[in-house]
């Protein structure tokens, strides 16, 4: 069985007023875990303990450019300590995606931090949002690609969204299957027809096709919700719980068709 998480942006507000109770609820959701969306100016260990407290796995934490930049070895150190598995970076600016004049100043960087990191049992991934998925040469060679190419699976991973993936023009599933090889994290995120920045939904009830994508997750370890915006009409906390009630339905009925 697959471990379900939630990307605590979801919940920021509440996050933001009330941690300890943000974490029970997700919990009581039936959630197994948490990625948090950066430790802001709390250690990794102050994070684990209350996401443990809580009864959630701490295995995830977004990066950002300026933490590449700065390859912080003590942080990374306590990271590692804490029990954080993976660093997702959660996007780059655009001079430091592929065709920006920072680009691979910006490669070098992820190499460097991303080797200090595996050095800690740490493995740096990449989120990717729409724009990534732009194409950067007449072959059809997109952002992300070229990101992917010169940087090998063994220091960088790849966060995949499902989301953004359908919104910037490619098969969520399609994908994530080329790049299963370096996805043990894939974020699920479902939304209207007309992309993401139209608005978001809860796990099945916008466009995507996530009996696919389930099957393309095969070598994920873990499945992460994550809703930007709540649904008009809901909150962020009745959003998280439809998608894992729609996940949890999904994942029995995947169960029932092996068995049959």
């Amino acid at each position: 069985m697959k471990k379900i998480a939630l990307q605590l942006y979801s919940l920021r507000e509440f996050l933001t007023a009330d941690p300890i109770g943000t974490l029970e609820k997700v919990h009581d959701m039936g959630y197994d875990g948490v990625e948090w969306p950066g430790v802001g100016e709390k250690a990794p260990e102050d994070l684990e303990k209350i996401t443990s407290n809580a009864g959630l796995e701490f295995f995830s934490v977004h990066i950002t450019a300026d933490d590449i930049l700065t390859c912080n070895l003590a942080l990374l150190r306590q990271y590692a300590a804490a029990g954080c598995q993976f660093l997702p970076i959660g996007w780059l600016p655009e001079e430091r995606r592929a065709g920006g004049s920072l680009f691979f100043q910006t490669c070098d960087a992820i190499q460097r931090y991303a080797t200090a990191a595996k050095a800690e049992g740490l493995y740096v991934m990449y989120h990717n949002h729409e724009f990534d998925l732009e194409p950067i040469f007449q072959n059809g060679c997109r952002q992300l690609d070229l990101l992917y190419d010169l940087l090998p699976s063994s220091l960088l991973g790849a966060e995949l969204d499902t989301c953004w993936l359908y919104t910037g023009g490619v098969d969520p599933a399609e994908y994530i299957r080329k790049y299963a090889d370096r996805s043990p994290i894939v974020h699920l995120k479902d939304c209207v027809k007309e992309g993401g920045r139209a608005g978001f939904c809860p796990i099945g009830s916008g466009v995507l096709d996530f009996s696919g994508i389930w099957d393309a997750c095969e070598n994920a370890r873990w499945l992460c919700v994550e809703q930007d915006e709540a649904t008009p009409g809901l909150d962020a906390f009745q959003c998280a719980q439809a998608s894992i009630q729609a996940l949890k339905q999904l994942e029995a009925e995947k169960l029932n068709s092996i068995n049959k």
